[in-house]
């Protein structure tokens, strides 16, 4: 099948009579009281963005519209595919629209849920050969290399989930090698129609396919029967608990808030608290980039996610604050903050330590310009691995936080220190002038600029924009080292501690081997590509 060849497709869009879905009356007790506003709500701690799909897909009536980059075959990726079998079993629709390079369920996985009648499954952009998927990459790279890193859930087009979570256990800290320390925005009212917007144009692309069209696998009836009992047996194992109730409770009080302490998933799935606290009212908008950004073109026809955030931090006059585990300015962006430092604005960066980092490649293009940023006077923080927390004092575990929000009314987020061997800072999001919150998929390097296509989410709250700003200054210190020149015109890295500062003249934490490998790396032109 050629790549454009879309006769005998069809074009679905969002369902929009769903004013009378549980969903819909619930959220509408609050929407009344706000005409014209956005409720929003950041979803800090992976426990309970995991308990927000968890409620909203168990809640949909309707509707559910899925677009993601990644979603593992491990113990959250099943339970949140069984999750969905049981809301089609319900008379659910269910689109679920994946990159095709980046998940890699598989091919028969996704065409055993995209047999039920409510379930349809498109790839975007996908490669076309199955069997010989590295070869194909290769040969058709110009294109292959383009990819979706959109993440979005929508419900019943009443709630929207925007944010830089993937499907996986390390995204909602359930174990594994590495927890993403990682950001969420979950939203209400009239923005959610903007993503639902943005999906439908994603989905009835030309670039985005039937699974069934490119994978022709057919089952026996056993083989199906084996599948699904399988999927319910997962649901069941994992769903009896109260996280839907508490959930929907947002209706019981009109100030959305909570005195219950952080939630819990215990080892059985349950869950310990409500994971309604407070929502801010404000404007709000979806941004995201077209669809054809992948194919290198139409770009005189829509703005890209880019170029609609350069006209907005245009407009900063006292502070920005960018946090972006892949950090990439690149000569554009070191002429930006020359320009923003010339007006007087301070700008503080939070990225990934390279001991934190789980793409060392991108570490080896984003080092050559920490000097020349330190020089203009920008301040850089680097997240520090969770392998180098463990080895600080236990008075100063407590200390720890996830690099964002504080949470109204509940006790302070710590990371599970015991779970795995290392934590990565995952959350992208910008904060201008304690005014404007932007939060979404896309990272400040060269590929989410210019090669993959992002969504994001921009409020225009000061409240919860300076509580961020505030918080995410607070937990520094702890979290992260400060990057400074000594007078040898040095790198040094400065630990901030309690019983004074601990200096490092290279990488901390960091292997021999990592460090010559991003040495390795960064000889290599590949920047454009990071």
């Amino acid at each position: 099948m050629k790549l454009a060849d879309r006769s005998g497709i069809e074009k679905t869009t969002k369902i929009i009579d769903v004013q009378e879905t549980a969903l819909s009356r619930r959220v509408r007790h609050h929407t009344d009281q706000y005409p014209g506003q956005s409720g929003v709500y950041p979803l800090v701690s992976g426990k309970d963005a995991l308990d927000a799909r968890l409620a909203l897909i168990a809640a949909a009536e309707k509707t559910l519209d899925l677009q993601y980059y990644i979603w593992h075959r491990d113990q959250t990726g099943k339970l949140l595919s069984s999750c969905l079998l049981d809301a089609a079993d319900r008379g659910v629709r269910v689109r679920l629209l994946l990159d095709d390079v980046g998940s890699p369920i598989g091919d028969e996985r996704l065409l055993l849920l995209s047999q039920h009648v409510n379930i349809d499954i498109r790839l975007f952009n996908p490669l076309l050969s199955r069997v010989r998927r590295l070869w194909s990459m290769v040969w058709n790279y110009g294109r292959a290399n383009r990819r979706m890193h959109n993440k979005s859930l929508t419900a019943d087009n009443t709630v929207t989930l925007v944010g830089g979570r993937n499907i996986g256990n390390e995204y909602f800290e359930a174990g594994g090698q590495v927890d993403f320390a990682d950001l969420d925005i979950m939203a209400i009212g009239p923005v959610v129609d903007q993503a639902s917007d943005g999906f439908d144009e994603y989905w009835n692309s030309d670039i985005s396919c039937p699974i069934e069209l490119i994978s022709h696998k057919k089952f026996t009836v056993k083989e199906l029967a084996s599948a699904n009992r399988n999927y319910r047996e997962h649901f069941r194992k994992y769903t009896h608990s109260s996280w839907i109730d508490d959930f929907l409770k947002i209706d019981d009080a009109p100030s959305i808030t909570s005195d219950h302490g952080e939630s819990q998933i215990n080892p059985d799935g349950h869950s310990d608290a409500d994971i309604a606290t407070k929502w801010y009212w404000s404007q709000a908008s979806i941004m995201y980039d077209h669809p054809d950004k992948v194919l290198g073109r139409g770009f005189g026809k829509f703005k890209s996610l880019s170029s609609q955030l350069a006209e907005l931090s245009n407009s900063v006059s006292q502070e920005l604050l960018l946090v972006s585990p892949y950090f990439i300015p690149g000569r554009a962006g070191l002429e930006y903050f020359s320009l923003l430092r010339s007006r007087g604005v301070n700008i503080t960066i939070l990225t990934n330590s390279l001991a934190a980092t789980d793409v060392g490649a991108v570490h080896s293009g984003y080092a050559k310009y920490r000097k020349r940023l330190l020089k203009m006077g920008v301040a850089i923080y680097e997240a520090r691995s969770e392998q180098d927390v463990l080895s600080q004092k236990p008075r100063l575990r407590k200390r720890i936080r996830r690099w964002a929000f504080r949470r109204k009314n509940r006790a302070d987020h710590t990371m599970p220190i015991t779970r795995s061997a290392r934590a990565s800072l995952h959350a992208k999001a910008f904060f201008i002038d304690q005014q404007r919150t932007f939060v979404g998929s896309m990272n400040l390097d060269p590929r989410s600029l210019l090669i993959n296509t992002e969504i994001g989410v921009l409020v225009d709250n000061p409240e919860m924009t300076r509580e961020a700003v505030d918080d995410i200054m607070m937990s520094l210190p702890g979290n992260s080292y400060q990057l400074a020149l000594d007078k040898g015109n040095k790198l040094v890295w400065i630990l901030h501690r309690d019983d004074g500062d601990v200096r490092f003249y290279s990488e901390p934490q960091a292997t021999v081997f990592q460090r010559v490998a991003v040495w390795l790396m960064a000889r290599f032109p590949i920047e454009s590509q990071l």
